[in-house]
């Protein structure tokens, strides 16, 4: 008999420890506070103020063999949804080593209807997505119950704890949703990452539509914008993720390339043409603290700060320009007003 497991906004899994990829070397000068190699949600969020390219990847294992799903609520139809590859985490992971290293000195060593609308279907390696536009919860909650019941799964599905968050986000204007359905086995393996573009004003990512599932999680993100974030911008719950060093706590805030971006993924590049800022945040706990998504206004970003403090300054120094030149022809007509009325004067 195949069970179901369901899992939200990346595969959420009852984890066996696994051993990490490298050896306790003692004394380690230099300490990034998140390896794409543990288990638990990661993604890489790559946004340009206009459109988002969100890589989500896991790592899988069930007690036996078990569906999983994704639900995945997006502000927008996705224009891609199309394969990735776990190297662009393992680019993110490098550059971040080296540039710690570059940054604080000395290696940490390896580190080994018109109501409801399907709007795409389509089997990508281990992954069977579907994209579905909905404008109405409960319709949206029984029809993917029904979806289930064809995926070959022999038993009765209820999801009726997951309408609330999705009244929830429908409320908010979400209509595009994935599910994304895929076979696991008890043999621990890395699923092929899944890449969705799509149009937002705003960085997102979902993490109130998990917070129904009981039990704890790991959350990476790598959060790539075309400038550097605020430092005193916050992402409650999601703390920014730094280097343990010598010198004490850094976060990790890097400016890559787009020869960089391009290693991580072609399609990045191409979003973010000019490079952008790397910064990491993460988040352990519980499922149910998680009940507001992360959603980033394009303010939050340093150069929208320069930017209006840029346009300030023109603008003062654009008015006092103005002032100037009305003073300066204020004291020219006064000038010439005074000397007509002297030399009349002399005539009389």
């Amino acid at each position: 008999m195949r069970r179901l497991l369901i899992t939200v906004s990346l595969f959420i899994f009852l984890f066996s420890t696994i051993p990490s990829a490298y050896a306790d070397r003692g004394m380690i000068p230099v300490d990034p506070e998140v390896s794409v190699y543990e288990p638990g949600q990661k993604a890489i969020i790559a946004w340009n103020g206009e459109e988002e390219i969100l890589i989500l990847s896991t790592d899988v294992t069930s007690s036996g063999e078990t569906f999983a799903i994704e639900i995945l609520p997006l502000p927008s139809n996705p224009g891609q949804v199309e394969l990735a590859n776990f190297k662009s985490f393992e680019e993110i992971q490098n550059l971040i080593l080296r540039r710690g290293v570059e940054a604080f000195g000395k290696t940490l060593g390896e580190r080994g209807t018109a109501d409801f609308e399907v709007v795409f279907h389509e089997r990508l390696g281990a992954h069977d997505i579907t994209v579905v536009k909905a404008n109405d919860g409960l319709e949206l909650v029984g029809w993917m119950e029904k979806f289930l019941q064809g995926t070959d799964v022999s038993h009765e599905i209820s999801l009726r704890s997951f309408e609330s968050v999705i009244e929830d986000y429908m409320t908010r204007g979400f209509r595009y949703y994935v599910l994304d359905v895929i076979t696991v086995s008890s043999e621990e393996r890395s699923v092929e990452p899944i890449l969705y573009r799509f149009e937002t004003s705003s960085l997102y990512y979902p993490l109130l539509i998990t917070s129904p599932v009981e039990g704890d999680t790991k959350i990476k993100l790598f959060i790539l914008t075309d400038s550097k974030i605020r430092d005193d911008y916050t992402f409650h719950p999601l703390m920014k993720a730094g280097y343990r060093t010598e010198e004490g706590w850094k976060p990790i805030e890097l400016q890559l390339s787009n020869g960089e971006l391009s290693k991580i993924d072609l399609r990045i590049s191409k979003l973010l043409e000019d490079g952008a800022w790397l910064t990491v945040l993460k988040y352990e706990g519980k499922l149910a603290t998680l009940t507001e998504d992360l959603i980033m206004p394009v303010e939050a970003t340093a150069s929208t700060v320069v930017n209006l403090n840029i346009l300030t300054l023109f603008k003062l120094e654009a008015l006092c320009a103005l002032l100037g030149a009305i003073c300066t022809l204020v004291g020219v007509v006064s000038t010439f007003l005074i000397m007509r009325w002297k030399t009349e004067k002399t005539k009389a």
